[in-house]
């Protein structure tokens, strides 16, 4: 808040009119800049697509990085999803041959 508009708040108006002028076109200024953050904040449709505009720059930054970091992994002579199914398919027979001895 300016010294101005303080002197106003508290009972004195200035005297001048350029520094009169000055104030209000202060004061409009301050008004505009509220209405379009205020503008900005219900504009809905361009919160989403600026959030979706991150996400997608965010995302492939981050694909980006797990595509390097696959390409530099040591590649594992057999791989783990022969590995989890050998081991769900022992889980099962375990499981069955449990259920038919008792």
């Amino acid at each position: 808040m300016s010294s101005d508009t303080t002197t106003r708040l508290n009972g004195t108006a200035p005297q001048d009119p350029a520094q009169l002028k000055a104030e209000i076109a202060r004061t409009r200024e301050d008004l505009g800049e509220t209405a379009a953050a205020l503008a900005a904040k219900t504009d809905v449709k361009a919160r989403v697509r600026a959030k979706a505009s991150d996400v997608a720059v965010r995302t492939t930054a981050l694909a980006g990085t797990v595509r390097d970091r696959a390409a530099t992994t040591v590649r594992r002579p057999v791989p783990v999803a022969i590995v989890a199914a050998v081991a769900s398919a022992a889980t099962v027979a375990l499981v069955l041959i449990r259920r038919s001895r008792r």
